[in-house]
């Protein structure tokens, strides 16, 4: 597989399985360090994260990470720090939910899809705790490397790449899989009242997509499929400067290969 990563110009092996196609060169993806204007207030009431593994991440952040891979031809791009391990956030659900539909009752195969509709805290709560072998069952299954579960499904971690990896896998082998419908289905608004239209969903062309956001709203990931491509993308900042740098760094990408 021909891929480019562009933010410190490292050609990598293919380990997506998908014909090898001949290389193209697009605009550099660059790292970008987090924004300046960090909202600082919980979006959860009462929720502690002094202490949590995501202020710990945030104090040691690596900068913004973007991966990009379309489906037509093969080409693959995206920053050095792609296959970084962060913060999952809601987008590890997806993970859970692949699990659940492999091994969890009609019940729980329903509740996961709404968790990836509206990005249910307590749907994930209740699944996770049903099978908290979830999330790394699926990372050694499609051989996501940067992705590893945690006590508490929020504090698991994966990375653009793993992200990227998984949906393309579902959407080649399964592509009518219950994860991808939702994902399209999505609501406008997450059960927590955070809105869900921003981030990678703002490409052209998007058919899907899933969002992650912190309680403090100090780190905001998104992975999104359309017809022919994957994108994944995440900062520490907030979500308009995680729409802000997708625009910036993966419009003409899309519009190119997607």
């Amino acid at each position: 597989m021909s891929t480019v990563l562009l933010a410190g110009v490292v050609i990598i092996g293919g380990i997506f399985t998908l014909p090898q196609k001949e290389e193209v060169k697009v605009s550099e993806l660059q790292p970008q360090a987090s924004a300046a204007s960090i909202p600082s207030s919980s979006s959860t009431a009462g929720k502690a994260v002094e202490e949590s593994p995501l202020t710990q991440f945030v104090e040691n952040s690596t900068g913004s990470q973007i991966t990009y891979m379309s489906l037509k031809d093969d080409f693959h791009t995206g920053t050095s720090t792609e296959r970084f391990a962060r913060p999952a956030l809601s987008l590890s659900k997806l993970y859970i939910a692949e699990y659940v539909l492999e091994h969890g009752t009609n019940n729980e195969k329903s509740l996961a899809m709404e968790m990836i509709k509206d990005s249910s805290d307590v749907s994930a709560e209740i699944l996770y705790e049903a099978y908290p072998e979830s999330i790394e069952e699926i990372a050694d299954q499609y051989g996501l490397l940067s992705t590893r579960g945690d006590a508490h499904w929020g504090y698991s971690v994966t990375s653009t790449y793993d992200l990227v990896k998984f949906v393309s896998a579902l959407i080649i082998d399964d592509p009518d899989s219950p994860i991808l419908e939702a994902m399209r289905n999505a609501s406008a608004v997450a059960a927590d009242g955070y809105p869900q239209d921003w981030g990678t969903a703002v490409l052209d062309e998007a058919e899907g997509s899933k969002w992650g956001w912190s309680d403090d709203l100090m780190l905001h990931s998104s992975v999104t499929f359309g017809e022919d491509y994957v994108v994944a993308a995440a900062v520490t900042g907030s979500k308009e400067d995680l729409t802000q740098l997708v625009e910036n760094q993966l419009g003409e990408v899309v519009s190119q290969h997607g």
